[in-house]
C-alpha cells in the first residue's frame, strides 16, 4: 500500500494542528486532530479490506487474436476485467505490449458500479521472432485518493510467433521446368529410427510430441523430452546470401524472400531425416552467422530463427562507403587476352602485358569477395557425404562460379539462384527484354550445372516466370535439361 500525496497533505496538516493545539492548550483542537488521525486510519483499513476483496474477486483475461502471424501484419489484443460490483475502489488495468510490437494498449477503468470492462487494441509486428506479452498491472485507489496499490494479477500471457512474409507460388526448377522432388530428400540408409538417446531435458513449446519421455515425465512430475543423436549418411552445409542485391523485388516477394523459403526447406528436411546441418549467412561485410553442423532440435531451431530474422543488407548499413567492385574477368578470358597481347608490339600492349602474365591476380580479386571467402574458409573435417547448398542470386556470377568450384572439392554442390530478370522493378513492362535477360541467366545456370558434382536450379515467382516464357511463343524456349 502506498499513501498518495493527498494523504501526506492531510497528515501534515494534522501534525501541525496537533502541535498548535498543544502550544495554545486547546483541548477541543487536540480532540479534533485525534479525530482526523483516527479517520485516516479507518480509511486505510477500509482500503486494505477492499483491496483484499477485489484481489480475490477480480477476473482478468489477456488474449491475442492470433498466436502466429507474419511481419507487418496486424493482430488484436483483447483485455477483459471483471469484478463484483460492490467494490468501493477505483481500479485501473494497464496492459503491456511486447517490445517487438507496435501499437498502444490504453488503460481500462473499473469504477463505482461497473462490473466489467473490455478493450481491444490493434498491434502490428515489424520484426520476426517469438514474443510473449508482459503481465498487465492493476492499480487500485480508494475513492478519496488517499491510498493506492499496484499489483500484477496472475493470468495467462499469450505468445505470438511472427514469421517473415513468405512468397506464394515458389518455383524451383531448371529452365522453367519445376523439380519433381523435395529439397534435401535422400535415402538415409537406416532402418527404423536408428537414433541413440543422449539426455533428457525439460519440454519447451515447439518440441515434437513423439519426443516426450513419458517415464521421465512421470518420475520428475514435469514434461520432459529425450534428445537423440544419429549417425547420418549426409551432412549439409547451407550458405545463404543476404547481400544488398538480394533485397531486389517488392516487399515480401524479394529475391531473399524466395531464397529464405528454400533455405528453411532444407532445415526442415534435415529435421525430418535427423541429418546434420550447418549454416552460414553472408552479408556485404562478410559472414553474419555461423552454425557448425549438428542434428539436435535446439540447433535446428536456432538456425531457423536466424534465417527468419536476417534481412538483406541495406546500403546505409555498410560500415564504410565503397565503390562497386568491378566484375572479375574469367581465367579463360584472361588467357585469351594475354595471347592476343603477345602478338602486339605496341607500347599500350607492352604496359598491359605484365598484368595478364600474373596468374594469381584473378585469384586475389575473387578471394576478397564475401561469398567466396565464406565458402573457401569453411573447414572440411567431417565424415560422411558432405553436401554444400548455396542460395544466392546471379548478381555475382564470376565469384559464384569460383565459389562453386571450391565447394565441389569437398562434395556435391547444390546452387539455388534467384534470377534478377524476374525481380527488377518494372522488369515485365518490356517482356522482350525480360525474356532475353532470362535466357542469359539460363545460359549461366547451365554453365554451373555442367560442372561435375554440381546441380543448379532457379528460384522465383512462378507467375512471373510463366509470363516471361509465354511472351515469346515463336522463340526456342530454354530447357532445364543440359545437353
Amino acid at each position: 500500500m502506498q499513501p498518495t500525496g493527498r494523504f501526506w497533505v492531510l497528515a501534515a496538516l494534522a501534525v501541525v494542528a496537533g502541535g498548535w493545539a498543544v502550544v495554545v492548550g486547546s483541548d477541543a483542537a487536540l480532540v479534533g486532530v485525534c479525530g482526523v488521525s483516527a479517520w485516516l486510519l479507518a480509511q486505510q483499513y477500509r482500503f486494505l479490506v477492499g483491496l483484499r476483496a477485489v484481489s480475490a474477486a477480480l477476473e482478468l483475461e489477456v488474449a491475442s487474436s492470433a498466436s502466429r502471424t507474419v511481419t507487418e501484419a496486424a493482430t488484436f489484443l483483447t483485455v477483459a476485467a471483471q469484478v463484483e460490483p460492490t467494490h468501493s475502489l477505483t481500479l485501473r488495468v494497464d496492459p503491456s505490449v511486447p517490445v517487438g510490437a507496435e501499437g498502444n494498449a490504453e488503460s481500462l477503468i473499473l469504477e463505482g458500479r461497473a462490473a466489467d470492462v473490455r478493450g481491444t487494441f490493434e498491434l502490428s509486428w515489424p520484426v520476426a521472432g517469438t514474443f510473449r506479452f508482459p503481465p498487465a498491472t492493476l492499480t487500485a485507489r480508494d475513492r478519496l485518493g488517499l491510498f493506492e496499490q499496484t499489483l500484477q494479477p496472475s493470468t495467462e500471457r499469450p505468445t505470438v510467433t511472427v514469421e517473415p512474409r513468405r512468397p506464394r507460388r515458389v518455383h524451383v526448377g531448371e529452365g522453367g521446368d519445376p523439380v519433381a522432388t523435395g529439397f534435401g530428400q535422400h535415402k538415409t540408409g537406416r532402418t527404423g529410427r536408428g537414433l541413440e538417446p543422449t539426455e533428457v531435458r525439460e519440454y519447451v513449446p515447439g518440441d515434437a510430441l513423439r519426443r516426450i519421455d513419458w517415464k521421465a515425465t512421470a518420475r520428475l512430475n514435469e514434461t520432459h523430452v529425450r534428445e537423440f543423436t544419429s549417425q547420418t549418411d549426409r551432412e549439409t552445409r547451407l550458405v545463404v546470401d543476404h547481400r544488398t542485391g538480394m533485397g531486389t523485388g517488392p516487399p515480401g516477394e524479394s529475391k531473399f524472400a524466395y531464397a529464405r523459403t528454400v533455405a528453411l526447406a532444407f532445415v526442415d528436411s534435415a529435421d525430418d531425416l535427423s541429418d546434420r546441418i550447418g549454416c552460414q549467412t553472408v552479408g556485404d561485410g562478410g559472414v553474419t552467422g555461423m552454425f557448425e553442423p549438428r542434428a539436435d532440435l535446439d540447433h535446428l531451431q536456432r538456425i531457423r530463427r536466424h534465417i527468419e530474422a536476417v534481412e538483406p543488407t541495406p546500403d546505409s548499413d555498410r560500415a564504410t562507403p565503397q565503390r562497386p567492385s568491378p566484375t572479375p574477368t574469367s581465367p579463360a578470358r584472361v588467357q585469351a587476352i594475354g595471347e592476343r597481347l603477345d602478338g602486339d608490339s605496341s607500347a599500350f600492349a607492352g604496359r598491359l602485358r605484365p598484368f595478364f602474365e600474373r596468374p594469381d591476380a584473378y585469384v586475389r580479386t575473387i578471394s576478397d569477395r564475401p561469398l567466396f571467402r565464406a565458402v573457401d574458409a569453411a573447414p572440411s573435417t567431417l565424415g560422411g557425404a558432405r553436401w554444400t547448398v548455396i542460395v544466392t542470386d546471379d548478381g555475382h556470377r564470376t565469384e559464384l562460379r569460383e565459389a562453386v568450384k571450391v565447394a565441389r572439392l569437398r562434395g556435391p554442390v547444390l546452387v539455388f539462384l534467384t534470377p534478377t530478370a524476374l525481380f527488377e522493378p518494372g522488369g515485365l513492362e518490356d517482356l522482350d527484354a525480360a525474356y532475353e535477360a532470362y535466357v542469359d541467366f539460363e545460359r549461366y545456370r547451365r554453365e554451373l550445372a555442367s560442372l561435375s558434382d554440381v546441380s543448379a536450379f532457379e528460384v522465383g515467382p512462378a507467375d512471373r516466370l510463366s509470363t516471361v516464357l509465354a511472351s515469346a511463343p515463336g522463340r526456342d524456349r530454354p530447357t532445364g535439361r543440359n545437353r
